[in-house]
């Protein structure tokens, strides 16, 4: 369930004396010799620390072409790509002068070049270029996009997906003012400026919601976790963070079922699918050990939504680990995923109302 890799970084940064304060005296010197480039990160303009772009692993992007390839040649459901540019291609204004970055779009393009024909792929990258001049769409001092960033990318993704994103609109709430992320502390150069972090919030929706957190047993009236904001890292506001599988059951009965695989970047935009979808079911495939195929013919999933950043997705190894063959009763291999209904999922309290009081 991944308590296992969390408890052994917790327990290496602890053994590691005074980490931050090295990491921090490190990066100040380098600053002083004219280097702005510490771990992996960029010491950009305006406070921005920005993540380097990271090469792609080509056993692992071949096997992960192949997984979703053959899933969506399967014809049993819909397949949807989504790979957000990470702040080091969209805002490149922001990265220090001359800096030898790689070019992000151009792997971007090689991975869906080679995607097959039936995958339909969403491209937000102008979206965000678009909006990053006047609105913030990724955080100074995290690797993370921002709410706002994943609501235009929604948008976008509607066009898409067969979503009129017109019916239904949203009330903005500043949930923390002194976010400060994962690139401060991996760098050594801290914050200069701290992140907002918000939430979107429908208003004119009925559509009420449960969300379950399948392998610990767990119920909720909502994706947001306000206790997280009490902590560090308080991105995982939405849903408590990242979880193996997730299961979200709404009154929407004239919906459809999806499926999304992810990683935390889905986190912010997934809330804003909710009123859309009968059903959402998802998927971690770094913290996920079972079958995918399978989920998807016992859920009678309609669509698939693959939703990365580049930067994760070019380094993943997991997922085409999760996508093995279903043999189906007479030992054939295939799985009938035919989406017939399987019932009724009772559903309490509202969206809305939960989101507004946490």
């Amino acid at each position: 369930n991944g308590s296992f890799m969390e408890d052994y970084e917790s327990y290496v940064s602890d053994q590691f004396i005074f980490r931050d304060f090295w990491v921090s005296v490190k990066a100040r010197i380098d600053l002083l010799m004219g280097k702005n480039y510490s771990n992996g990160v960029y010491k950009g303009k305006d406070g921005y620390l920005i993540e380097e772009a990271k090469a792609p692993v080509e056993n692992s992007m071949a096997a992960n072409v192949q997984a979703i390839n053959t899933l969506a040649d399967s014809g049993n459901v819909n397949v949807y790509m989504m790979l957000v540019p990470d702040a080091v291609e969209i805002m490149d204004e922001k990265l220090p002068a001359f800096a030898p970055v790689r070019d992000q779009a151009a792997d971007i393009a090689d991975f869906t070049s080679r995607l097959s024909g039936n995958v339909t792929q969403i491209d937000v990258s102008q979206t965000l270029r678009d909006h990053r001049l006047d609105e913030q769409m990724y955080y100074r001092t995290d690797h993370h996009w921002t709410t706002l960033a994943a609501y235009y990318a929604f948008l976008e993704a509607a066009k898409t997906l067969g979503i009129d994103s017109s019916t239904v609109s949203y009330d903005r709430y500043t949930v923390s003012t002194d976010f400060v992320g994962t690139m401060a502390s991996t760098s050594g150069y801290g914050a200069s400026r701290k992140d907002a972090v918000e939430i979107f919030v429908p208003n004119n929706t009925d559509v009420e919601y449960v969300v379950e957190y399948v392998e610990e047993r767990e119920k909720k009236p909502t994706v947001y976790d306000s206790e997280m904001l009490e902590g560090n890292d308080k991105y995982t506001v939405f849903f408590g963070g990242n979880h193996p599988i997730i299961d979200i059951n709404t009154t929407n009965q004239q919906g459809r079922r999806l499926l999304v695989v992810k990683d935390s970047y889905a986190n912010c935009f997934i809330p804003f699918l909710i009123p859309y979808y009968r059903e959402i079911v998802i998927v971690d495939p770094r913290y996920y050990y079972d079958n995918v195929n399978q989920e998807i013919a016992d859920s009678n999933i309609d669509d698939v939504l693959f939703l990365y950043n580049a930067n994760t997705f070019f380094e993943d190894n997991s997922l085409s680990s999760v996508f093995e063959p279903v043999t189906s009763a007479d030992g054939s291999g295939n799985s009938d995923t035919s989406n017939t209904d399987s019932g009724e999922t009772g559903v309490s309290d509202t969206s809305g109302e939960t989101a507004q009081s946490e």
